[in-house]
């Protein structure tokens, strides 16, 4: 029973991290195993048997969950395109309370500090998509390939294996800091809905087995999965130890990332052809999607 219940939290924390705006990290506290789960990943080279008991349950959970609603997710994406994006800014935003609790409490005395870092963070965020997203337009008019296949679109690029090794890394970092949403800083940096297209593509060429189309996905995502894993190693210790020493600003950076959200998610919607109809249904959506990410992220 134990084991079961281990798996069914693994699932949920997999759940979160491909749902921008729900952070595993956050769900993985209010269930009680964060501390657990880094302990273990910062011990796996001094009792690789222990930790690695403690892990298996949780990782085996995690991919089935990321399994299961990876397709249902590229559909949405492609369907529903401003609906599913101001769904997702409604989970960011549902984390607000929380971190708001987290980072301005009544006791605290530099809370003009923390609003500068904040604001500074948040300002940060959307210059560097400003730049992030020109670069991206002039690109695509010199023959850049779209999203039809996201595979496609991460290998597109010079040096693109290096560029998705640090993706992994940036990818593993989100994962372990809890508020921060791995797919929502996915989504920012452009590469959410290739990932997620790449692995579709890889689950789907499993079932027909069509080993050739499915080698060519996992060569291509090699390097992502390899720069995660490399990252969980890299940054759970730190983050441990950033989160003990500097917690209240660490999730003022993260509230300043939240906040610059709806700018950078929103960039390149094309506002002209939006119907009142899917404005008001995507508004509702974002609504009842604030009220769930409150009630999943706990008053922690």
């Amino acid at each position: 029973m134990k084991y079961i219940s281990e798996l069914l939290k693994g699932v949920i924390i997999g759940v979160a991290n491909i749902l921008p705006g729900i952070s595993g990290g956050m769900l993985a506290i209010t269930m009680g195993v964060y501390d657990k789960i880094i302990h273990a990943v910062n011990r796996i080279f001094k009792e690789p048997v222990k930790s690695l008991r403690i892990l298996l349950p949780y990782g085996i959970g995690a991919v089935a969950g990321i399994i299961f609603l990876s397709l249902v997710f590229e559909y949405l994406f492609h369907t529903y395109p401003l609906q599913t994006k101001l769904s997702f800014l409604g989970l960011i935003a549902g984390g607000l309370p929380a971190l708001f609790r987290k980072s301005f409490s009544k006791e605290q005395t530099d809370r003009k500090k923390g609003i500068l870092t904040t604001v500074t963070t948040c300002v940060l965020v959307v210059l560097i998509t400003f730049v992030a997203e020109t670069a991206i337009a002039s690109g695509k008019s010199g023959g850049t390939m779209d999203l039809a296949t996201g595979a496609a679109y991460l290998s597109s690029g010079k040096f693109w294996f290096i560029t998705l090794f640090f993706i992994g890394l940036v990818a593993a970092a989100t994962m372990i800091v809890p508020g921060v949403s791995g797919s929502m800083i996915m989504m920012m940096l452009g590469f959410y809905e290739p990932i997620l297209q790449a692995n579709n593509a890889c689950i789907r060429a499993l079932s027909v087995m069509d080993f050739s189309t499915l080698l060519f996905n996992v060569v291509v995502l090699a390097p992502y999965f390899a720069g995660m894993a490399v990252g969980v190693f890299l940054f759970a210790r730190a983050v441990e130890q950033l989160l003990t020493r500097h917690e209240c600003q660490m999730y003022r950076i993260v509230i300043g990332l939240v906040l610059s959200s709806p700018i950078v998610i929103l960039w390149d919607v094309p506002w002209k052809s939006v119907a009142l109809y899917e404005l008001m249904g995507g508004i509702a959506l974002a609504l009842l999607g604030y009220v769930a990410a409150d009630l999943l992220g706990g008053k922690g």
